[in-house]
């Protein structure tokens, strides 16, 4: 018995419909309710003609033709695919039973026309907007088609009632109450919180998906793009080395050869061409790693940051006029090991580069934040004006000449391109003649490139 009844509601196609589309199971359910309720009404009214009419007519037949066409068409859908188009064809079909029939029930003043309003509502929850305003342009044309038969013909009568007008008023009363009935629990199923909810829902989740699409396909190709400027830079900084490193030795050996005979104005110059050379060679360099500074992530490893902090002090060559005090409540935490060490290593060493104090002292702690550590590394260097607070992270910036300072003005760049990476953010306390204490904030957890893809499986 459950087979049969799974056979008769196609419970097998409802299954195959996928279970995130909401709206396409809701379609489905009010259309297996209309396909029996119409194939019911539509042999009851061939039933009825049939006993209404000592001789045969052919009007019952073609109802009850209609009225398979209707089942016939429920049973015929394969897939789920192909559902709209069967609903197009059993609204037809039931407009059509709606229609003819009402040409011996009085015509226009047949109140069964009032389905007309149901198959309408019907109409724009199956098909949607466009498909509910073609139903309704049809609707109308049939009202216009069975007024003027009815008023100016004599195609309609009431030959169904046999005439008498105590079935007429029967009639009408059942049909107006059950018309009603239809189209007031329609509309309800319409505007009901509940379907506008899935509605919405479908709305954003096809909103979603194309977006992911998109997502995706944008995604490759900026990957592919990355790809070959990488290949573009390598190849376009190894051609622009080779020059520098022939002019690098070509000055070289002009020196060898002049030996003492250059003055010591030419001998400057010589030392300037080659203190532009190194520092254009430093350009390139961190113009490459400025470029790859997002995309060179590594695995992340158990840090204890007071000891990496340590490690880069002592890469970096541990000064003798530099005391360096790291606080003892520095974080242990699952990161990035080796961009966490390339921060450190830029900042303390613009912290010792630009410092113009005897003896330099740099501080380096953390403060525990809710998702994340806020690190400190604070010097007593000549300290930077408030105007300035933003300009030095932006690339190719530098507050002291080049010629004073060699700098590329690109490390605190890389370093604030890796921060913000990470989902974090660097920003500076300063005041002239007070220090500078450069602080950022890094998240136990990276942030997600992919968000709207997250955003819409949680949707989903």
């Amino acid at each position: 018995m459950k087979k049969i009844f799974r056979s008769l509601f196609r419970n097998d196609l409802y299954e195959s419909i996928p279970y995130d589309d909401l709206m396409s199971r809701q379609r489905f359910t009010l259309f297996r309710i209309f396909t029996y309720t119409a194939f019911i009404a539509s042999i009851s009214t061939a039933i009825q003609i049939l006993t209404a009419f000592e001789e045969t007519n052919i009007l019952s037949f073609v109802l009850m033709g209609l009225a398979f066409v209707i089942l016939a068409t429920f049973f015929a859908v394969k897939h789920h695919s192909k559902l709209p188009i069967a609903y197009i064809v059993s609204l037809i079909t039931g407009f059509s039973v709606v229609h003819i029939q009402a040409y011996n029930a009085g015509g226009l003043m047949n109140t069964g026309t009032m389905y007309i309003c149901a198959i309408i509502m019907t109409a724009f929850m199956l098909l949607g907007t466009k498909g509910g305003k073609w139903f309704t342009v049809l609707g109308i044309m049939s009202v216009i088609v069975l007024f003027y038969a009815s008023e100016f013909t004599t195609w309609t009568t009431y030959d169904l009632f046999k005439n008498d007008i105590h079935l007429i008023h029967q009639d009408a009363l059942t049909t107006f109450i059950l018309a009603l009935f239809l189209v007031a629990a329609q509309s309800n199923y319409l505007h009901s919180g509940k379907n506008v909810i899935i509605e919405r829902i479908t709305d954003q989740k096809d909103q979603l998906e194309i977006s992911n699409q998109k997502l995706q396909e944008y995604t490759h190709h900026l990957e592919k793009k990355n790809q070959e400027l990488d290949k573009f830079a390598s190849i376009v900084s190894h051609d622009l080395k080779a020059p520098l490193r022939a002019i690098g030795n070509l000055t070289g050996w002009i020196e060898e050869d002049a030996g003492d005979t250059l003055i010591p104005e030419v001998r400057t110059n010589f030392d300037m061409i080659k203190q532009r050379v190194k520092r254009m060679e430093d350009l390139i360099n961190a113009i490459l790693d400025y470029s790859r500074a997002d995309r060179r992530a590594s695995d992340d490893v158990l840090v204890n940051s007071q000891e990496l902090v340590q490690e880069t002090f002592e890469f970096i060559g541990q000064p003798e006029n530099v005391k360096l005090e790291i606080a003892s409540n520095m974080p242990e935490m699952m990161t990035d090991k080796t961009r966490l060490s390339q921060i450190f290593s830029n900042l303390i060493g613009n912290a010792i580069k630009y410092n113009d104090k005897e003896q330099i002292r740099i501080v380096v702690s953390a403060e525990n934040q809710t998702d994340g550590w806020v690190f400190s590394v604070k010097d007593n260097g000549p300290g930077i004006e408030p105007q300035y607070h933003e300009k030095i992270f932006v690339i190719f910036q530098t507050l002291n000449r080049r010629d004073d300072v060699e700098s590329t003005g690109v490390g605190l760049a890389i370093v604030k391109k890796i921060i913000e990476d990470q989902g974090g953010k660097i920003w500076v306390d300063s005041e002239p003649g007070k220090g500078a204490d450069f602080r950022f904030f890094w998240p136990l957890v990276k942030k997600q490139k992919d968000s709207v893809l997250i955003a819409a499986t949680i949707m989903v």
